[in-house]
Formats: C-alpha cells, sequence, structure tokens
C-alpha cells in the first residue's frame, strides 16, 4: 500500500489542503492519504492558533466525505 502524509497546522484545514491531497493521490498512484495535524508547530510559536482538539475536529470534518483521506492523532 502506498500512502502520502499531509503534516499542518490545519487552522483551519481549506480547499487547498484538499485539492494538494488530491492531486498528490493522482499523480504518485497513493492508495491513501494520511493527515497529520501538527499538535504545536514550531514554527508558529508566539502565534495564537485554535486547540489542538478543535484542529483534529476540523481535519476530520473535512476529510471524512473522501474514503482515501485518513486522519492521525499521533
Amino acid at each position: 500500500m502506498k500512502v502520502g502524509i499531509m503534516g499542518g497546522t490545519f487552522d483551519p484545514i481549506h480547499n487547498g489542503h484538499l485539492a494538494t491531497a488530491d492531486a498528490v493521490m493522482d499523480s504518485l498512484n497513493l492508495d491513501k492519504i494520511l493527515f497529520i495535524p501538527a499538535a504545536r508547530p514550531p514554527h508558529k510559536r508566539g502565534r495564537q492558533i485554535a486547540e489542538t482538539h478543535h484542529r483534529l475536529a476540523m481535519t476530520i470534518l473535512a476529510t471524512c466525505s473522501n474514503p482515501n483521506f485518513h486522519v492521525s492523532t499521533v
């Protein structure tokens, strides 16, 4: 199985994230994309971001209609 990984802050996750994941999946012939919301993004220290559980919930809701998209809580 070929799996792509899409990590990010996802604050909020948007159509650009989903379209990019879909395009990469198609171009590399992947079986699925695993989205991993960053709990504490090191490049955004000192910036206001939504709480981790909210960003995780947004990511789950945004990807649930695509059976090839999965979300990790790692």
